[in-house]
């Protein structure tokens, strides 16, 4: 075992015990986020994730703690379980989250996305295809490059939650929370070890089995871009 995997691993072991811990002092709850070791997956990163380390970021940083069988929850968990899909399952086939014919995403009103190049583009280009191409474009980033300039920006994880759910299935509306530490490195710009935050809506269309069909996603890019790049606050 190498130096980098004896760090991995005891690194998942503290935040494993950090997990623990909320649960019995807050009875926080851990994202469900379904089946992630299937024998038959095929990962985009070669083996199933470990989202310990993410979920403890996301324990300890949120401001919500919806109670078990609330909508709220299970709102949370099923966007969890689609990010989990989109970030690491190879095979579009095999997202249980989606309707693989009808699966379609926007944000703030503009370019529809198939499913087809959502799953190529990745969530982050088509999620920041709203901003202003100075900022961020989308066109000239793929899939592995957005993946790692967020990852470098934020080391520790970029969690989300769920604030409120006004209206349930089929059509469900929510409003939702995304922050992180700026303990990085973002195209050169050194993170400042502050919080970074940013917060929007969403509207989720789904089908009689619970699977997605549209997703629309509404918020201020950027805000969010300017200070990553060290232009504002937020």
């Amino acid at each position: 075992m190498s130096v980098n995997q004896l760090v991995d691993k005891a690194a998942i072991e503290l935040a494993r015990q950090g997990i623990e811990k909320l649960k019995r002092e807050k009875d926080s709850r851990e994202p469900d986020r379904g089946v992630i070791d299937g024998e038959d997956t095929k990962w985009r990163f070669g083996t199933a994730p470990d989202y310990t380390q993410a979920n403890y970021e996301f324990m300890r940083g949120k401001s919500r703690n919806h109670p078990e069988g609330s909508l709220e929850l299970l709102v949370e968990n099923l966007v969890k379980r689609w990010e989990f899909e989109a970030s690491h399952k190879l095979d579009f086939n095999q997202w249980d989250t989606v309707n693989q014919t009808r699966y379609k995403c926007q944000v703030n009103g503009g370019t529809v996305f198939s499913g087809k190049e959502v799953y190529k583009q990745g969530n982050y280009n088509w999620l920041l295809s709203a901003c202003p191409k100075d900022m961020y474009d989308s066109d000239k980033e793929t899939f592995d490059s957005s993946h790692h300039l967020f990852r470098n920006a934020f080391p520790e994880g970029f969690p989300w939650e769920v604030l409120e759910v006004y209206s349930g299935p089929p059509k469900v509306t929510f409003q939702w929370r995304h922050w992180a530490t700026f303990d990085g490195e973002f195209r050169g710009q050194k993170g400042d070890n502050e919080l970074v935050e940013m917060f929007g809506f969403a509207v989720v269309l789904l089908n009689e089995d619970s699977k997605i069909e549209k997703l629309e996603i509404y918020y201020k890019p950027e805000k969010f871009m300017q200070r990553l790049m060290g232009q504002s606050e937020l």
